[in-house]
């Protein structure tokens, strides 16, 4: 797969293929080795085990093929169908499976909520026959923009039942005050709105206020042209995340352990990358250095909300036609 072979068109035929896109897109994302900091192939956290992560790609699918089943019967040929994609009840459902069918606790809330809306506008896509990257980026649009306040508060479930770590208190419609869901229910309050309001220090929340434009126009093309170049899966997802880290603070490390810590994590993520990343002895090197240094940590320097941006590059990448 290249840029100018394809153009970014999509490549599959069936809600199947979506769903195959899904789990090899989480499933890659969790091998990518060594993605410093998170745990994977060879690190566990205390109490979080690469299984854990394992286990819970698994169970999540039967619930991403009822979401995209239910997507693909609607015809969107009416702008109202838009509001019955369910966004929230998938989040909920997703969660409660995850949490279930194994004990390391949230392992994948920030895949859930990445792939959803990417899994949604891929199905609509299948539907309604439209093909090229600009119809997915429109109808990603569309799926957050029409999303209910229902939505947003069992948004806020799931958000309880996973219990992430590193969550810090807000002003207003904050996750663990009791009077939130009577406020969201009062001011209206949509995905697009709640995203809206964490945008500025949560890259989740960023994707959702932005179209995606992490993944989709600086993760994606990166992630490709990469592949390309090396024709390994591993050194396209485990250097990406490393570029992707280096523009980006992670989130989740700064509100663990503070920006002055993840703004170095980002400067070393960008010297591993000037040696070639892990393509290269030295970069090699560099990330398993950096990745003992993370890991000293149990988890507090664990930049896992890149690692959930790149699930979410790597659905498109094979949405769009990669194989490997």
């Amino acid at each position: 797969m290249s840029l100018e072979d394809t153009d970014f068109n999509i490549s599959i035929k069936s809600v199947d293929d979506i769903l195959r896109c899904l789990s090899l897109a989480s499933l890659l994302e969790l091998a990518g080795w060594p993605k410093p900091g998170n745990v994977h192939r060879t690190k566990n956290f205390e109490k979080t085990r690469f299984e854990h992560f394992l286990a819970g790609v698994v169970v999540i699918q039967p619930t991403f093929r009822e979401f995209c089943e239910n997507i693909y019967q609607l015809s969107f040929r009416n702008e109202n169908e838009f509001c019955q994609i369910e966004l929230g009840y998938f989040y909920k459902r997703a969660t409660e499976e995850m949490m279930k069918w194994q004990e390391g606790g949230n392992v994948l809330l920030g895949h859930i909520l990445i792939l959803a809306p990417l899994a949604a506008a891929a199905t609509i896509c299948l539907k309604t026959r439209k093909n090229k990257i600009n119809d997915l980026k429109y109808y990603i649009d569309k799926v957050i923009e029409n999303s209910s306040v229902n939505d947003t508060v069992k948004l806020y479930e799931a958000i309880r039942l996973s219990n992430p770590g590193g969550l810090g208190v807000i002003e207003k419609y904050d996750i663990n005050d009791e009077n939130s869901v009577d406020d969201i229910f009062k001011d209206n309050i949509n995905l697009k709105k709640i995203f809206e309001f964490s945008k500025e220090y949560d890259l989740i929340s960023l994707e959702y206020s932005t179209g995606f434009n992490i993944i989709l126009n600086e993760g994606l093309p990166y992630f490709v042209n990469l592949f390309n170049q090396y024709k390994d899966i591993n050194i396209a997802t485990v250097n990406t995340y490393l570029k992707l880290l280096s523009l980006y603070p992670d989130t989740l490390v700064i509100r663990k352990s503070g920006l002055d810590s993840a703004a170095a994590i980002s400067k070393r993520a960008s010297k591993i990358l000037e040696y070639g990343g892990i393509s290269s002895k030295k970069g090699l090197k560099l990330a398993l250095d950096l990745d003992e240094e993370l890991q000293e940590k149990r988890g507090k320097l664990n930049p896992g909300t890149t690692a959930d941006l790149i699930s979410g590059v790597i659905f498109c990448a094979l949405l769009f036609g990669l194989r490997f």
